[in-house]
């Protein structure tokens, strides 16, 4: 009996241990997040060609995104809600580099703000900014 019984420990070891050896080794399978998905989207349509870096979570329903082009760098909270019509978002820049290339993007004139559906929403592509630091690159060259 126990031989039997030191068996079925020794099975129930293995059968522990390949479980904690699946749950380290196997991936865990995620869904989709339509939240995050939302939030590139409308990154991508507003600064198109820039490759978003990082879009995460950070506090009550907003995100942190950083998003990169040609050795420039965007990083700004994008807060939706917050006392805003739905599908709309406030931005708060983390520095004056991101702040002097959103402040344009704005849909609102004295705030930095988002609308979900505006009747006409700026842009700042990735080719703007390349040709931008270009041309302030050469007039650095001239002085």
């Amino acid at each position: 009996m126990s031989a039997r019984r030191g068996l079925r420990i020794g099975a129930a070891l293995l059968l522990v241990l390949a479980v904690f050896a699946a749950a380290r080794w196997l991936p865990i399978p995620a869904a989709g997040d339509a939240a995050r998905a939302d939030v590139v989207e409308e990154v991508s349509r507003r600064l198109p060609g820039w490759r978003v870096a990082r879009a995460t979570p950070s506090w009550e329903g907003a995100w942190t995104v950083v998003i990169r082009c040609a050795g420039h760098q965007i990083d700004f909270q994008y807060v939706p809600g917050h006392g805003l019509g739905p599908g709309d978002a406030w931005l708060q820049p983390s520095n004056e580099f991101s702040w002097s290339r959103l402040a344009r993007l704005s849909d609102h004139g004295r705030y930095l703000l988002w609308f979900g559906d505006p009747v006409w929403a700026p842009r700042h592509s990735c080719e703007q900014e390349i040709a931008r630091s270009g041309i302030a690159a050469r007039d650095r060259e001239r002085d």
